[in-house]
């Protein structure tokens, strides 16, 4: 290296990222952007910084520190992961309170019947599903997920607060409907914050830590719903539930909105020198932070992506018997011989095993740096304890109370599926449209497999089920076979970039991979973006 590209070096440490020039390397002098507005928002945070010298030097004292990395991990997780976790928690625990106060007495109170239980289960999804592509699109043209996301949160607990005042089938139509809306921007939010903080080998872990909360809100929605139903008052206990978790979201939403980073860059607690660290140490996974841009490029391309597919396939099926469990699960084990309020308790143990097995299954995901053979251990189990309430419970008549209880526990496991796949997502897609997109379709998969599984469940075959119960096994095991394709497909996109890099010299691949760190461009025109199967 000459004295001369040794200064430049120093005066703009950031200048090899930058691909509004062309290359040196490259015969063709590839650009990868054309202006800062088309990258992703790190570059532009670390090319027009007054003291990028300086803080690019204290940015890789903190990495080459031991010490100083850990402790920076460690802030990052303690500044994220709380409040993920918290929003994640609301959010599961909000959109089942249907089913806690469905033996609480709503079902007489509002007068509900034939599928009208059903029908309100579902209302919630289709309500989730109009406004996930808007909601969305808007989060990511105002840039300010923290702000946006505790607005959205505040508002879906004022609306749970509503259910109280429902009288009949109409009221809780509309507030279920609503609670859908605005409930819908979460997953794909909190999955962009993830891939933005998160190297890819640390994301499932992450993911893990927030989506457990769906777990533990059964083992404590379970017990304050058996607490509140002893309440001996005028105002029947299910409206006290409703008015309780509607104030407790609310608070979180404040909390979320005054303190969760929008993004590295726009994370006041950090010093510039942290983020420069943070971007530094997540440049590989080769997708950025964020660009506030939607790109219709990226859209396009999105919906040409047979993995994306493949994923929304997965979504759908996995999202079946979510949608009959979640809101039928208390009702499920009235029909095996317990009590209304015995139900209400015996659902938390569900809850445990949820739990245990999500932090397993994200840790191993991680450990092993493998998604789908870890997808594939926690859904055979929920397969056999759907098989065993088939065989245990014929007709609607207990053979064996104790059994269909462990069958009930064993199908708290396949929840973690859903899970990886989120973590799939964080890891294997890149640019911010298109993760955007990607992340929409998803949950708008999420919606439709869970409107059909509320759907399974009909009245007429009550205390059976039985059509309910055979779809759990069925969705199941075909979802087994597309997680197989989609790890195949994903090693065949990998072969494909390794081909790729093949024709480039190193000194054309060392130059390109820092252009294409925060070059907002997307998985399929990096050669250098590795596909996690």
């Amino acid at each position: 290296m000459s004295f001369e590209q040794e200064k430049h070096e120093k005066e703009n440490p950031f200048a090899a990222f930058d691909g509004r020039k062309a290359s040196v390397v490259d015969p063709n002098g590839t650009v990868t952007i054309q202006t800062l507005k088309d990258a992703d928002e790190a570059l532009t945070f670390l090319e027009n910084h007054p003291r990028a010298a300086e803080i690019a030097e204290e940015g890789n004292a903190i990495l080459e520190d031991p010490v100083q990395l850990k402790k920076l991990v460690r802030k990052i997780d303690f500044t994220i992961a709380p409040l993920l976790a918290a929003v994640y928690f609301l959010q599961f625990l909000d959109k089942t309170t249907l089913s806690y106060t469905a033996v609480m007495g709503i079902r007489t109170d509002t007068h509900l019947v034939g599928q009208d239980y059903s029908n309100l289960s579902m209302l919630f999804y289709v309500g989730f599903l109009a406004a996930e592509f808007p909601t969305q699109y808007l989060a990511q043209h105002i840039s300010r997920l923290g702000l946006y996301l505790g607005v959205n949160i505040m508002i879906w607990g004022l609306i749970l607060g509503f259910h109280a005042a429902c009288t009949t089938y109409a009221g809780l139509a509309i507030v279920r409907t609503l609670l859908g809306i605005f409930e819908s921007c979460v997953a794909p939010i909190l999955v962009l914050i993830i891939a933005m903080w998160y190297k890819k080998m640390e994301q499932g872990r992450r993911v893990s830590w927030f989506y457990v909360c769906n777990s533990l809100t059964q083992i404590f929605g379970g017990f304050l719903a058996y607490g509140v139903s002893f309440a001996n008052t005028k105002f029947a206990s299910w409206r006290i539930f409703y008015i309780a978790i509607g104030v407790m979201t609310m608070v979180v939403g404040l909390l979320v909105a005054l303190y969760l980073p929008d993004s590295p860059v726009k994370a006041r607690r950090f010093t510039d020198a942290e983020k420069v660290a943070v971007l530094m140490r997540v440049k590989d996974n080769q997708s950025g932070t964020q660009n506030a841009v939607i790109k219709k490029e990226q859209v396009f391309e999105t919906f040409k992506d047979l993995r994306v597919y493949l994923v929304c396939l997965a979504t759908v099926l996995s999202s079946i018997p979510n949608g009959g469990l979640s809101n039928f699960s208390s009702i499920l084990l009235t029909t095996f011989g317990y009590t209304s309020q015995q139900a209400l308790a015996l659902n938390t143990p569900s809850g445990l095993v949820g739990a245990v097995c999500v932090l397993l299954v994200g840790y191993l995901s991680d450990k092993w740096g493998d998604r789908s053979i870890v997808m594939l251990i926690c859904i055979l189990p929920t397969i056999l304890g759907a098989g065993m309430m088939i065989g245990l419970d014929p007709g609607g008549i207990p053979a064996n109370k104790a059994g269909l209880l462990a069958a009930s526990f064993l199908t708290g496991t396949f929840g973690a599926a859903f899970m990886l796949l989120l973590a799939w997502n964080a890891s294997n897609i890149a640019g911010h449209s298109k993760k955007v997109t990607t992340n929409a379709l998803t949950l708008i998969s999420f919606c439709v497999g869970n409107i059909l599984g509320t759907q399974t469940f009909q009245s007429y075959q009550a205390p059976g089920y039985i059509s309910g119960k055979i779809s759990i096994v069925a969705t199941l095991s075909a979802l087994c076979f597309v997680i197989v394709a989609l790890r195949f497909y994903n090693d065949h996109l990998n072969k494909q970039n390794q081909k790729t890099l093949a024709g480039m010299s190193e000194a054309e691949k060392r130059e390109l991979r820092e252009r294409m760190a925060f070059a907002d461009q997307t998985d399929r025109k990096n050669p250098f973006f590795v596909y996690t199967h």
